[in-house]
């Protein structure tokens, strides 16, 4: 192991390990060894010491940002970069079967669908999707990874127990290209603790609209902290804490948390937080909840023109749900109601009927796409009330689509779309 490592151009503090040294003198080709610099420069930053094998990535880099995020990926794809672990890919930013039905720009669709392309040439695998945990061969607890998306992240660490930290874009397949990783923050037992305590009040009937204000309202007073949740009784679904990572990512910069007899390093409070004292406690009142509940819808129209779910993505369980709501009804002439969801779970939810369910009700589904990567162009200007069971689309859909937005549960928005008006009650755990 070196301390100090010079070429004629770079010069790096990291312990390297011998792998790391062959990529850094290019002898694993450029790729490799612009990818490896990249992690050195990263990890000086973070102030790391040293690198840590990886077993998984998942890139969120895959959603097009602009013809510099696209001249960077193809250009490491045409210096022959290639992946050295199993790596998945991101939602991308236009659904490659629809997207001409879907008024996206023909420029925009190429250029996304480049991106992908480059990506996939890499050896990636092309699931477009932001819930990389519904997915077979799951990385396991312990595992250092390499994940990106919001979602994805706190829920890796905290429901998966693996580990990886909050990374911008090309982080992500840099660490897939290396197979390395910074070893800091989250990778880390001691970062890895409870910071403060949350009490939640006792409830009944919750619903994954529960998780998702929850989520939303412990994100606003967390920060970056980790916070250690305590009162949940019922056992969460996978489709509860897919809302609850959502929204607790979109309003703080949370990648870890416990929820205590939940999650696998929550087992009790006290080791939720290694034994020491929580610096602060958060206790959560129903006035709070109610508060939460009502700022996440910012639209005033009467007259509903669309529906929107699947961010992130449906999952199986999703598409159960709302097939049983929706069975036997229709969505009233004028609304328009889209969901999004990756392929793999589109074929799932084929096979057991429920697309077809879906379908008859008036839906219609779209594949790899993210929800966020809609705007307003992509909707006609008599596309004025919108609404969603989704926080984080609540969170990021004004600013989006220039319009309000409407947050109610899943069986708020099926009666909203066949009465053609938004009607919102209260939630039973609420009441």
């Amino acid at each position: 192991m070196n301390n100090v490592v010079e070429d004629k151009e770079f010069v790096t503090t990291i312990h390297l390990s011998e792998r790391d040294q062959r990529m850094l003198n290019g002898e694993e080709g450029p790729a490799a060894q612009i990818a490896i610099r990249i992690i050195l420069k990263i990890a000086e930053i973070q102030g790391a010491t040293e690198l840590v094998d990886i077993t998984h990535a998942h890139i969120g880099g895959s959603i097009y940002t602009g013809e510099g995020s696209l001249r960077v990926i193809e250009k490491l794809a045409e210096l022959g970069a290639k992946v050295s672990i199993p790596t998945t890919l991101n939602a991308i930013s236009v659904d490659r079967k629809r997207w001409k039905s879907q008024n996206v720009d023909p420029t925009f669709a190429t250029n996304a669908d480049r991106l992908a392309t480059a990506l996939e040439k890499m050896g990636t695998k092309p699931i477009f999707s932001c819930t990389p945990y519904i997915f077979p061969d799951l990385p396991s607890m312990g595992n250092h990874i390499v994940w990106a998306e919001s979602n994805a992240i706190p829920y890796a660490n905290s429901v998966l127990g693996a580990r990886t930290n909050r990374h911008g874009d090309f982080f992500d397949i840099c660490a897939a290209i290396t197979g390395r990783a910074p070893l800091i923050g989250l990778h880390l037992d001691e970062n890895r603790k409870g910071d403060f305590l949350v009490k939640v009040p006792e409830l009944q009937n919750m619903d994954s609209s529960f998780y998702t204000v929850l989520g939303y309202l412990i994100g606003k007073h967390a920060g970056e902290d980790i916070p250690v949740i305590e009162g949940i009784t019922e056992r969460p679904t996978l489709e509860d804490l897919k809302g609850f990572s959502s929204t607790i990512a979109t309003s703080g910069a949370v990648g870890l948390y416990h929820i205590v007899g939940v999650t696998p390093e929550a087992p009790t409070v006290e080791a939720a937080f290694g034994g020491k004292e929580p610096k602060r406690v958060l206790e959560i009142t129903h006035e709070e909840l109610t508060k939460v509940w009502e700022s996440l819808s910012t639209s005033h129209g009467e007259k509903l023109d669309l529906v929107v779910m699947g961010s992130p993505h449906f999952t199986l369980g999703d598409f159960r749900e709302l097939a049983e709501l929706a069975e036997g009804k229709k969505v009233a002439p004028d609304v328009d109601f889209l969901i999004t969801t990756s392929g793999f779970v589109y074929e799932q939810a084929k096979k057991e009927g429920l697309i077809d369910k879906i379908e008859q009700f008036g839906a219609r589904l779209s594949t790899d796409l993210c929800l966020c990567m809609l705007n307003e162009e992509m909707f006609p200007a008599s596309t004025q009330t919108v609404m969603t069971n989704s926080g984080k689309f609540a969170h990021y859909g004004p600013g989006l689509i220039n319009r309000g937005v409407y947050f109610g549960g899943m069986k708020d928005c099926v009666i909203s779309a066949i009465q053609g008006k938004p009607v919102i009650g209260q939630p039973s755990w609420l009441n």
